[in-house]
């Protein structure tokens, strides 16, 4: 049985996001390739994941008008 991976939680405000998310995307556009393809990989799920916060604030700006 392996040991799960050690996780870390971060409180980021949005022009935290939006900077981690156009830096991701500039990275995975840019991405040369490499020996271990799960980096690609790990890059387009963060991209996801950072769209997803993105879009859940538009969401509550929305509800709050």
């Amino acid at each position: 049985m392996t040991d799960p991976k050690p996780t870390l939680q971060f409180d980021l405000d949005l022009d935290a996001i939006r900077l981690l998310h156009r830096s991701v995307s500039f990275h995975l556009e840019k991405w040369p390739g490499g020996p271990d393809p799960r980096e690609q990989e790990a890059l387009q799920q963060m991209k996801t994941l950072l769209t997803a916060a993105l879009l859940e604030y538009s969401l509550e700006l929305d509800g709050e008008r």
